[in-house]
């Protein structure tokens, strides 16, 4: 069973106002739920190469440099203490963003990392082009990204996606804890592929077993089934807007750990065009998940 764990809240900055943007989310999510900030910067090793050219970059220029950003994240540090009461540490590494980004989470056991995200092409709607979408796909954790439009901060009503592939469910439980920690709604909507028409009745048990869990949490929510998608990446997002939600809970799937390189359609569309937060959870592993690529039912981005 996936659980919500914010005992330990890694999020990452490079000083973007997206990544600022994406501290502010953690620190909210850490006053609610009383957990710990680890407030992390990497330094890429780039100057390596650029010093056979540049003589002038020395061990010496790299130290300061080092010891600025230190002075920076302790700054921004000090002022979620004092805006947020919450606890927070910050650490400085050099080395390629995503492996040190993976590797302290699994070091300090981190509940969930947040980060933010970047404008993207659409080749990279296809690939991953960014240090947030490789974390997403290498993490022990849940993931939350945001772009530079999730503002607003707190959920209020999170928005819980069902289909009928075979881990959609695995992100129930967390995702109801977490609107009990906000004391957020829950819009819990099951969606139906235009090829799906005989699934409707499985879809309405699993839809009521999620209602009947959000129930005995005492959540307010609501139940929605949409039928006769193309795209369901596409149908969530208009969704949330349509109802004014302020967090999408999707899972990741099985064939992006495999590849390190792709996620499904689904998940890497809703990141890409999601205009608020969304909570990434990876499938447990288990022996059934062997055959599972990726989360059916959904083409390219099409509107």
């Amino acid at each position: 069973m996936i659980t919500l764990d914010t005992k330990k809240i890694l999020v990452t900055t490079d000083f973007s106002d997206t990544s600022l943007l994406a501290i502010k989310h953690a620190a909210s999510l850490a006053k609610c739920t009383k957990g710990e900030i680890y407030l992390v910067h990497i330094i890429t090793k780039h100057w390596e190469q650029f010093n056979v050219f540049t003589p002038n970059v020395t061990i010496e220029s790299i130290e300061k440099g080092s010891t600025a950003v230190q002075e920076k994240l302790e700054e921004l540090a000090e002022g979620i203490r004092s805006e947020y009461g919450v606890s927070v540490t910050t650490v400085v590494n050099t080395g390629n963003p995503t492996s040190e980004i993976v590797k302290f989470a699994k070091e300090i056991k981190a509940g969930i990392i947040v980060m933010g995200t970047h404008g993207y092409s659409a080749w990279e709607d296809l690939t991953i082009g960014s240090n947030a979408l490789k974390v997403i796909t290498k993490s022990p954790c849940p993931v939350i990204t945001m772009s530079e439009h999730a503002t607003k901060l707190g959920y209020k009503n999170i928005i819980l996606p069902i289909d009928n592939s075979p881990h959609s469910r695995q992100k129930v439980v967390l995702t109801l804890d977490l609107a009990k920690c906000f004391g957020a709604h829950v819009s819990i909507v099951g969606v139906l592929a235009t090829n799906e028409t005989n699934e409707k009745g499985p879809m309405e048990i699993m839809l009521k077993q999620v209602e009947d869990a959000a129930k005995d949490k005492g959540l307010s929510y609501s139940v929605k089934l949409i039928e006769n998608i193309k795209n369901r990446a596409v149908a969530i997002v208009n969704y949330c807007d349509e109802v004014k939600g302020d967090l999408i809970s999707i899972m990741t799937d099985q064939d992006a750990e495999v590849s390190g390189f792709f996620l499904g359609p689904f998940s890497l569309q809703i990141i890409h065009h999601a205009k608020v937060p969304v909570i990434s959870i990876k499938p447990e592993e288990h022996p059934e998940n062997a055959s599972w690529t990726m989360l059916s039912g959904t083409g390219g981005y099409n509107y």
